[in-house]
């Protein structure tokens, strides 16, 4: 249903993470969280007639996000503060906030189906 505006919100987030694991950063484990985040994303587009599943997938891609900048701390921890930053590692903190946008547009639906059930 593209005229959901989480819809519009998760298909931004597969364009910045898909951008983010196209554009090399050197680090291939980042490219690896990129690519599965940009692959749940699309796919989440896809479970529109399940709600609370699509709200949790938002929120497991959210962890995503955090686990991708948790490997870039490890990783410049370990390369002893020597790792350059390149703009393609911001991207995962763009999609993450179309995640959170999306999860509050899917809980407004959620939250509107339920109340017309209570009316009928």
């Amino acid at each position: 249903m593209i005229q959901r505006k989480q819809t519009v919100y998760l298909l931004l987030a597969f364009v910045a993470m898909l951008v983010g694991a196209i554009v090399p950063t050197g680090l291939p484990l980042l490219w690896l969280i990129a690519a599965v985040a940009a692959l749940g994303s699309i796919g989440n587009i896809f479970l529109f007639n399940n709600r609370p599943l699509q709200a949790k997938l938002c929120v497991g891609l959210l962890v995503l996000g955090l686990a991708y900048y948790i490997a870039v701390a490890v990783m410049h921890h370990a390369n002893g503060g020597t790792t350059t930053f390149t703009w393609p590692m911001a991207l995962p903190l763009v999609a993450m906030l179309f995640w959170f946008l999306a999860y509050k547009g899917i809980n407004a639906d959620e939250k509107l189906v339920r109340s017309l059930d209570r009316i009928r």
